[in-house]
């Protein structure tokens, strides 16, 4: 009886072992673990068998029930193909289109105002104070292709004025551009100058655009 007790167990042990290791070997196999595109480009990938698709950030990248991932917005993230015996993952990175200018330094929003002049490697040439509530820190343009950029830096309630949005002034010529650049990175707010933070609006505004018209000569003298 003993003998037939170990036995059974032995053979229990045995189709536990297989079990497990064959679902650590089930899981889907993809085509591909990793893929680079462009923002607006899409690529289809296929698992080998029916799996279901979903992405961690669908800003940067959306995957539909085929397994077709569209770039969205400047960044990475990843796409899972999950099936009953367990999931597989591909790296999804999204390059620009445009590389118009070097960013303003998106981390300062929401910063208190004098952190400007410790991140900030342009050399303010003007603060103005607005009213009450708000100041204008403007920095001197590097880019020929912009003809300002300014902090708007508004009052809360303690007291501290922080940056709440950059506003940049641009030349008309440039105008594709320069909206192709911050459609690729920014989520495009209800007016059309306005971009907000990436992936979520929890600033009313993160950037706003103004065009002047065609480019001055006289300026690169």
């Amino acid at each position: 009886m003993l003998m037939k007790r170990m036995l059974l167990l032995a053979v229990l042990a045995g189709i536990a072992a297989g079990t497990a290791g064959c679902k650590q070997q089930d899981a889907p196999k993809l085509d591909r673990q990793a893929v680079r595109l462009y923002v607006g480009d899409q690529v289809r990938i296929t698992a080998d068998r029916p799996v279901a698709w979903s992405a961690a950030d669908d800003f940067y990248a959306a995957v539909d029930a085929d397994g077709t991932v569209t770039a969205r917005h400047v960044g990475s993230t990843t796409v899972t193909a999950t099936a009953d015996s367990g999931s597989a993952v591909c790296t999804v990175e999204v390059q620009p289109r445009y590389d118009t200018f070097e960013e303003p330094i998106i981390e300062l929003l929401m910063q208190p105002m004098e952190v400007i002049k410790s991140l900030e490697p342009r050399k303010i040439i003007k603060t103005e104070q607005v009213h009450n509530s708000l100041r204008l820190v403007s920095v001197e343009e590097d880019n020929p292709k912009l003809a300002g950029r300014t902090y708007y830096c508004a009052l809360d309630g303690e007291g501290c004025y922080r940056i709440t949005m950059i506003y940049l002034t641009a030349y008309t010529k440039y105008q594709e551009e320069i909206i192709g650049f911050l459609e690729e990175r920014y989520t495009h707010g209800e007016e059309g100058s306005n971009y907000y933070y990436p992936g979520n609006n929890f600033l009313d505004v993160a950037y706003r655009v103004a065009f002047l018209g065609p480019e001055n000569p006289a300026q690169k003298q």
